[in-house]
């Protein structure tokens, strides 16, 4: 059986978590077996269990259960944006704290990266709105209608998997590169 890496990118929210990933084989890295995407409603409709805390506990069980499926091997996580409103940074500190916590207690290698680095990465444009990121990764990767059925968070998700994607990509061929030029050399 070929071995194969997955990338799993996650946009943390503390009531919607957007996560996707793209799972490739390790071989021949632009070859894609699978690629998917989804969210994580943290909200209930009982005001008691709509606390941080709950919210981050119940995210924490449902990507406990994605990644012990999806057996991640990078983690691509965005990075804080610092607003006009610092407790809502703070608030999305945690969610981000509870990602990266599972994806370390996994083994899997953690990215961060900016939203502006993922847009551009998918649509060449680091200052694209969410829709039209997720037009251009329906059209890349050839899930228009799933997309369409999702929140916006869902592709934010795909996004950063599709950056890391791109990233190990560049990178493999940068090391091809470098190992070429260092062969040449007397």
């Amino acid at each position: 059986m070929e071995r194969t890496v997955t990338l799993f990118g996650i946009d943390p929210g503390t009531r919607t978590l957007g996560f996707g990933w793209i799972e490739i084989a390790a071989a021949s890295p632009e070859q894609i077996i699978s690629r998917g995407c989804g969210v994580i409603e943290a909200t209930s409709r009982l005001a008691s269990e709509n606390s941080v805390p709950m919210r981050l506990a119940l995210i924490m069980r449902e990507l406990e259960v994605i990644f012990a499926e999806r057996q991640p091997d990078v983690v691509v996580v965005e990075k804080v944006f610092l607003g006009k409103n610092v407790s809502s940074a703070f608030v999305l500190g945690q969610a981000r704290g509870v990602v990266l916590a599972l994806a370390a207690a996994t083994g899997a290698v953690i990215r961060e990266e900016s939203a502006k680095t993922a847009k551009k990465s998918v649509t060449g444009r680091g200052s694209a709105d969410k829709t039209e990121v997720r037009m251009m990764l329906g059209r890349l990767l050839g899930m228009r209608e799933e997309l369409e059925s999702l929140p916006l968070d869902a592709s934010d998700g795909l996004a950063l998997a599709y950056q890391g994607w791109r990233s190990m990509i560049a990178e493999r061929q940068f090391d091809s590169q470098k190992k070429i030029q260092v062969e040449v050399q007397p």
